[in-house]
């Protein structure tokens, strides 16, 4: 039986699900009316979502991923960044999910690693 880690797509599907919800987020959650948290759900979750899709067709650098986990990083201090803490709902939602894009991200660089190292193994 194969691991989860190694089903083609599995972290790039779960990274599409993460952008798709941060896009839609403003008007699920009600601050779509709010410049700054929704223009910033707005295009980081499509350039989630476009990366994602991307790296279905394409096998991606290990540094490429390392993009996703400066998005995740970027969506979690984004509240305090752009000045829209006190807003909970949109708070929650920029921490949660750039939370769970870095831990899909990070998943995604230990499986390109592990793979990486297979194929040395198999080489030598």
């Amino acid at each position: 039986m194969r691991k989860m880690s190694e089903l083609p797509g599995v972290q790039d599907w779960s990274d599409m699900i993460i952008g798709f919800i941060l896009f839609i987020s403003p008007w699920v959650l009600k601050f779509s009316d709010l410049d700054y948290p929704s223009w910033n759900a707005w295009l980081c979750g499509l350039v989630i979502v476009i990366s994602a899709a991307y790296s279905l067709f394409v096998a991606l650098k290990e540094w490429e991923h390392w993009n996703g986990v400066a998005i995740g990083a970027w969506l979690m201090a984004a509240p305090w960044v752009l000045d829209f803490g006190s807003i909970r709902s949109a708070t929650a939602v920029h921490i949660v999910l750039g939370l769970f894009l870095i831990l899909s991200e990070a998943w995604e660089i230990r499986a390109y690693r592990h793979q990486h190292d297979d194929d040395k193994a198999v080489a030598a």
